[in-house]
């Protein structure tokens, strides 16, 4: 009597355990499908960088994860621009959000160093390609809308990554100067 008794129980399981299963999978396509490609490989660069201690190596492991070798001034060109593009500022501020917080202020300094010691180390050539790029037509929209984008933000993302806003606009304004 109680084997049988079990029998409708452990179906009863059996089948709502995989219901769960696949309701859990439907859950993760749909969210996956929903993130920006941006994002994805902005979290991929961010896991593979997570775990080194140094902020400005942890940055230089997160940039060649997710824009190649550094040392290629097209990557960096990429770096600089991409931080402009609003889909760029939306994962941004969820890598922030979500780092550590005892990380985060040195990553928003070690940004801010990188984006300047760019702008110091520009060549005359990535200098007239970086120009034409951000003066252009496409250039000055892509800035109009990053700068709506970024105000858009809260408040404490935007006093958080001031400092890197200040280099770009200095990076921006030397441009516009040359």
């Amino acid at each position: 009597m109680k084997n049988k008794t079990r029998r409708p129980w452990g179906r009863i399981i059996l089948i709502t355990l995989s219901v769960l299963v696949v309701a859990a999978v439907i859950a993760g396509l749909r969210i996956r499908k929903q993130l920006s490609p941006d994002l994805v490989q902005d979290i991929r660069a961010g896991i593979a960088a997570r775990n080194v201690k140094d902020p400005d190596a942890r940055l230089e492991k997160y940039l060649e994860g997710r824009y190649g070798p550094q040392d290629d001034p097209a990557n960096r060109q990429k770096v600089f621009v991409n931080m402009f593009n609003p889909e760029h500022i939306k994962s941004m501020q969820f890598l922030v959000d979500h780092s550590p917080e005892s990380q985060r202020k040195a990553n928003v300094q070690a940004m801010a160093k990188w984006v300047e010691n760019y702008r110091n180390t520009l060549t005359p050539e990535t200098t007239v390609a970086l120009k034409t790029q951000i003066l252009s037509s496409d250039g000055q929209a892509m800035l109009r809308m990053a700068t709506a984008h970024y105000n858009n933000q809260d408040v404490y993302y935007r006093g958080m990554t001031a400092p890197v806003v200040s280099q770009l606009l200095t990076t921006i304004s030397q441009l516009q100067k040359n």
